[in-house]
C-alpha cells in the first residue's frame, strides 16, 4: 500500500471526523460538586432513549497490599449484595436488558452502567446496590480466583504477553506499574476473601468518586438519583500512599531473551521510560509517537520495516501516560533469522527521530489525524460517559475537549526533536525477545 493511497484514506477519515466537530467540541457538561466529596458530570442527550452512568474509583494496583486485589474486588461486585445473590443479579441484568462493565487500569477502577430509559430507575437501583452493598461471598471468591488463575496461565503462553510482562518488570521493578493489573498466577494462592473485603472497605468511598451521567435523563431525574443514591452516602478514603517509579540508570541496553523452541518467529518489545499524563510534553510526545510507530501504516517504522524491507506484518509503538511516568515501547513480530536486523532498524529510526527534525508534511499529517480522529473518542454516549470521568480524574479541565486541537496545533518540529532526545535514549533501552534465537 503506497503513501499516496494512505493519505487518501487519511483525508476521508479526517473529513468524516470534522463533520462531527461541532457536537464534539461544544459539549454542554454540567458539574456538581457534592458535600460528601463526590463529583458528578452530566450531559443531556435525547437522540436515543439510553442512559450511561460511569463511576470512577481511585483504586488500582497502586493501592494493593497483594496483587490482584483491585482486579478481583471490581470483578466480584456483581456476585452478591446484602439483598441479592449472584444469581439474582444475573437474572435482573438479563431481565432489564442492561449491562454493567468493570474496568481496572493502572491508576483507577471504573464501572459503567448502560440502560434503556424505560428501565432507568430499576437499573440505577441495582447499580448502586452493587456499588454500595457487595458481600463478596466465599464461594464466589473461590470461583473467580480459579477463573483468573486459568486465564493468567493461558495468557502466559502468548509471546506478546510474555514479552510485555518481562519488559514492564525490567523497567519498573517492584513498582505496581511493573505488573499486569490482573496480577500474577503464582501469587494468587496468597489471596484471601478478607483481602478483597478490606480493599473494598478502604477505597470504595464516595468522597473521591467521579460519576458521569450521560443520555436521555432530565435534570429532575438526575436530582432524584443524586438524592437517593449519592448525596447521603458518606465515607472517606485515606490519601493514596503511592510512590513514583524508580528507574534504573543503565550505561548500555538491557537485552532479555525468553527461549521458545516452538516458535518460528520472534516477538520483540523494545522500549523506555515513558511520560506522565500531567507532563507538559504530553502533546509533543503524542505527535512524536504517531510519527514513529503509532500512526499505523503511515508511521516511519511501518514504512521502513514493513513496507520497504518486508520484515514484519505489523510494527507499532504505544505509550502509557499514567499519574506517574509510564512506559513507551515498540512491538514487532518477525522471522527468527531477522531478529537482530529488525532491532537494528528500530534503533536506527529512533536515532533519526532524535537527530533530524520531522518534515513539514509529516507534522501536518500527524496533527490532522490526531485532531481529526479525536471526535471518535467521544462519538457515542458510552464513550462520553467514560471519557468525562477520566478527564476529571487527571485534572485536564472542563475545557479539555474544546482545547485539544489547540494543544496539538502548538506542537513544533523542535518540540518533537526535544521530546525524542529527552525520552528515547538509545544507549539504555530495554529489549525483550521471545523466540528461538536472540
Amino acid at each position: 500500500m503506497n503513501r499516496k493511497f494512505l493519505n487518501v484514506i487519511l483525508f476521508f477519515i479526517i473529513t468524516f471526523c470534522n463533520y462531527n466537530f461541532a457536537g464534539a467540541f461544544n459539549m454542554d457538561v454540567k458539574t456538581y460538586n457534592l458535600e460528601n466529596g463526590a463529583t458528578v458530570k452530566y450531559v443531556y442527550r435525547s437522540s436515543i432513549p439510553i442512559v450511561y452512568i460511569t463511576v470512577l474509583i481511585p483504586a488500582s494496583p497502586l493501592d494493593e497490599e497483594k496483587p490482584s486485589q483491585a482486579y478481583l474486588t471490581a470483578k466480584l461486585l456483581t456476585h452478591g449484595t446484602k439483598s441479592s445473590s449472584a444469581k439474582d443479579i444475573e437474572d435482573a441484568i438479563d431481565f432489564l436488558a442492561i449491562s454493567i462493565e468493570k474496568k481496572v487500569t493502572a491508576d483507577f477502577t471504573a464501572l459503567t452502567l448502560s440502560t434503556t430509559k424505560r428501565h432507568l430507575m430499576e437499573a440505577v437501583n441495582l447499580f448502586f446496590d452493587i456499588l454500595k452493598n457487595p458481600t463478596f461471598p466465599e464461594e464466589e471468591f473461590k470461583k473467580e480466583l480459579s477463573i483468573l488463575e486459568n486465564s493468567l496461565r493461558q495468557m502466559e503462553k502468548e509471546p506478546s504477553y510474555i514479552a510485555l510482562k518481562n519488559f514492564l518488570k525490567a523497567l519498573f521493578g517492584e513498582h505496581p506499574y511493573g505488573r499486569p493489573v490482573e496480577g500474577d498466577a503464582e501469587l494468587l494462592k496468597d489471596l484471601k476473601r478478607e483481602d478483597i473485603v478490606n480493599f473494598y472497605e478502604k477505597f470504595y468511598k464516595p468522597d473521591k468518586m467521579i460519576f458521569s451521567i450521560v443520555g436521555d435523563i432530565s435534570e429532575k431525574e438526575l436530582e432524584e438519583i443524586l438524592q437517593k443514591h449519592i448525596k447521603e452516602w458518606r465515607g472517606n478514603t485515606p490519601k493514596r500512599a503511592i510512590s513514583k517509579p524508580q528507574f534504573t540508570k543503565r550505561e548500555k541496553p538491557l537485552e532479555i531473551f525468553v527461549k521458545r523452541e516452538d516458535l518460528t518467529q520472534s516477538t520483540i518489545v523494545l522500549g523506555f521510560e515513558g511520560i506522565s499524563r500531567e507532563d507538559q510534553d504530553y502533546y509533543a510526545f503524542s505527535v512524536m509517537n504517531y510519527l514513529l510507530g503509532g500512526g499505523g501504516l503511515t508511521s516511519r517504522l511501518a514504512r521502513s520495516v514493513r513496507e520497504e524491507q518486508g520484515l514484519a506484518y505489523s510494527i507499532y509503538s504505544v505509550f502509557a501516560p499514567y499519574l506517574m511516568p509510564g512506559d513507551f515501547h515498540i512491538e514487532v513480530k518477525t522471522k527468527a533469522e531477522n531478529t537482530k536486523r529488525v532491532i537494528q532498524m528500530i534503533v536506527k529510526e529512533i536515532e533519526r527521530m532524535k537527530k533530524d527534525e520531522v518534515t513539514d508534511e509529516e507534522l501536518r499529517d500527524a496533527k490532522s489525524f490526531l485532531i481529526g480522529s479525536f471526535p471518535l473518542r467521544i462519538d457515542t454516549m458510552k464513550k462520553i460517559s467514560e471519557f468525562l470521568s477520566v478527564v476529571e480524574f487527571y485534572g485536564l479541565g472542563d475545557d479539555y475537549i474544546a482545547k485539544y486541537p489547540e494543544y496539538i496545533e502548538r506542537v513544533t518540529k523542535a518540540d518533537i526533536k526535544r521530546v525524542a532526545d529527552r525520552f528515547l535514549n538509545t544507549d539504555s533501552y530495554i529489549v525483550v525477545i521471545v523466540g528461538k534465537n536472540p
